[in-house]
């Protein structure tokens, strides 16, 4: 319990941070603008491409991330057909409900709960090569944006990261000190423009119907899709099944917030969402971890 409040509590301590700063007005308003550009164009690409040139592809666990992968697509598909509004909308909401925090917090809750990573990387993996190219395009369907998902950053980065991890090229070392330097930015201002999101009027907090939905879906349907299809349709053994059903009980990813917010969408229900889940699952991830051990 203690590793995982070790990953929950800086986020949580950030994002005060961020609030405290907006509140007292000594930080304009636009930094959060330039705060979420900063990750999404600069540190988030440096990341990826420094994780993924550093992947042994050969260590992908297919079994457990099929179980992930076709419950994040059940969700996703559902929410899309079933929820009204415009595209980028409903694909903010699928964004909040089932696409979760792998890294930051899935990075240090593998090595506490499965003593190894390689699962939280072929999660990354999988939300950022397949889940977000759609994402992106959807976000930019109606600002012309047809290519979104080639122009992005992340993803640029991830098909260079791939690349140096298939020819197993390496980079000076006065370019990899500069990328990390640059990716070490990425978390902090994410969650600190977060932060700065919370202080708002009570007129522009989300639907409470709506909120509600999104993290009953994250936090329950979610990781229970995944045990269903991890148990009865895919038969995982059961660190397999546990690992699965783990990952995809994790909170919505701050990613969410960013992606929606450098698009100029707006991104209150991600912001609330991503609050909420991260909170309750403090609770839900190791009570899932108890009944599944």
């Amino acid at each position: 319990m203690s590793a995982i409040l070790a990953a929950f509590v800086p986020i949580w301590c950030l994002g005060f941070l961020g609030w405290a700063a907006s509140r007292s007005g000594r930080v304009p308003p636009q930094a959060q603008g330039v705060f979420t550009w900063f990750t999404f164009n600069l540190a988030m690409p440096a990341v990826l491409f420094l994780i993924l040139s550093r992947t042994d592809l050969a260590t992908i666990r297919f079994g457990p991330l099929a179980a992930f992968a076709i419950s994040t697509v059940v969700i996703g598909g559902a929410m899309v057909l079933l929820l009204r509004g415009k595209l980028h909308e409903r694909i903010v909401t699928v964004m909040a409900s089932c696409y979760v925090n792998a890294g930051n917090l899935g990075i240090p809750i593998a090595l506490y709960l499965l003593n190894d990573v390689t699962f939280a990387i072929s999660v990354i993996l999988f939300q950022i090569l397949i889940m977000s190219p759609p994402i992106f395009m959807a976000l930019g369907a109606e600002k012309r944006f047809t290519l979104a998902p080639l122009r992005t950053p992340n993803l640029i980065a991830s098909g260079l990261g791939l690349a140096f991890a298939a020819t197993g090229l390496d980079l000076p070392a006065v370019v990899t000190g500069t990328l990390e330097s640059l990716g070490g930015a990425a978390v902090p201002l994410a969650v600190f423009a977060l932060g700065m999101s919370l202080h708002v009027p009570r007129a522009e907090l989300s639907r409470p119907g709506l909120l509600s939905l999104v993290v009953a879906v994250k936090l329950v349907a979610h990781p229970a899709i995944a045990f269903l299809v991890g148990h009865f349709l895919l038969r995982l053994d059961q660190p397999a099944l546990f690992s699965a059903v783990v990952f995809a009980a994790l909170p919505s990813a701050q990613n969410t917030f960013v992606y929606a917010s450098a698009y100029g969408r707006p991104a209150g229900l991600a912001r609330d969402a991503i609050l909420v889940t991260s909170l309750l699952s403090l609770a839900t991830v190791p009570l899932l971890a108890l009944l599944l051990q």
